[in-house]
């Protein structure tokens, strides 16, 4: 082969990876009044979801969630975000030695273990 085939190819290849690079980068969008308002919104409800932490009392998480709809255990492990219904955290308490859970402590005594990541999905209706 030709050298210069060589150099015209690889000229041909840096060409194309920079007019690529651009449009596989993350763009900012400009965003209207009124998207800007949702997204300012939706990030509100966020900081709420992630203000409840795993050791905070289910008191804590009742202050910024309450159980979602449809069958659950005592005490429920799904949660529902007050100002927004579709943000939800699954939860798992830290039970006391000795507890049943039909004879639960009150809620600013049981202790939160775990807590998911806040995720997006419709209410549970009964």
């Amino acid at each position: 082969m030709k050298p210069y085939i060589h150099v015209t190819a690889a000229i041909a290849v840096v060409v194309a990876c920079l007019s690529i690079a651009p449009a596989l980068s993350t763009a900012q969008r400009v965003l209207t009044q009124e998207e800007g308002k949702h997204y300012a919104w939706l990030g509100d409800r966020l900081t709420e979801a992630y203000s409840v932490q795993a050791g905070m009392s289910r008191a804590d998480l009742l202050k910024v969630f309450e159980p979602d709809g449809g069958m659950q255990r005592i005490p429920p492990g799904r949660y529902i975000l007050r100002n927004c219904d579709m943000i939800k955290v699954d939860v798992q308490f830290a039970l006391p030695e000795g507890i049943s859970r039909s004879n639960l402590p009150p809620n600013d005594k049981l202790a939160i273990s775990s807590i998911s990541k806040p995720y997006l999905e419709r209410p549970i209706m009964d």
